[in-house]
């Protein structure tokens, strides 16, 4: 049975499973019966100073592949249809670059601002780590709050710490689109 996060939980995924390599991070929501939104799931592979190490580190849609080959996204779903998983990150923690110590996890809804679309519009969005060996889901985090007034949210991230990878849950909504993460972290 998988773990069950809430926000702002952490994880030991290293501890926990000592053996565990590759991961699935899938990622899922629901449209509410009006709405239809393109959202999209990108990574920022961050160095010990909270920014990209190179700009290739920032693995999303038009940039599919880490240059070290450790993270992989399986590509855009622009419409959420799918049962289970939407968009999906796959990667190989023993591969990650030493220049890389915290994996962030991030969503953001296309054109947002403009559509007026926000994650209230929302229902049943999660992040889970699937142990891609076996296929088992090793752990979750639902998001359970009213998120209306974000358009974009940190889900969670994995860092590097003492040789361990945890997991955090964040659900850290914001209102800067995926632009203002490229600020932030670039």
């Amino acid at each position: 049975m998988a773990i069950s996060l809430k926000k702002g939980n952490s994880f030991n995924l290293s501890k926990s499973e000592p053996a565990l390599k590759k991961i699935l991070v899938g990622l899922g929501w629901e449209m509410s019966s009006q709405a239809k939104m393109d959202l999209d799931v990108s990574v920022f592979m961050l160095g010990s100073s909270g920014k990209l190490p190179a700009d290739e580190f920032f693995v999303f849609y038009n940039n599919l592949k880490s240059p070290d080959g450790s993270v992989q996204h399986t590509g855009d779903n622009r419409t959420g249809d799918d049962e289970g998983d939407d968009e999906m990150i796959l990667a190989n923690l023993a591969l990650v670059s030493p220049q890389v110590s915290e994996i962030l996890f991030v969503v953001t809804i296309h054109e947002a601002q403009a559509r007026r679309h926000h994650f209230g519009l929302l229902q049943n969005a999660y992040i889970r780590i699937v142990d891609v060996e076996n296929n088992r889901e090793i752990l979750r985090y639902d998001l359970d709050q009213d998120f209306t007034q974000y358009t974009d949210m940190e889900f969670g991230k994995l860092t590097l710490q003492n040789q361990d990878w945890h997991f955090t849950a964040l659900g850290i909504g914001n209102q800067n689109g995926l632009q203002g993460f490229v600020d932030k972290y670039a």
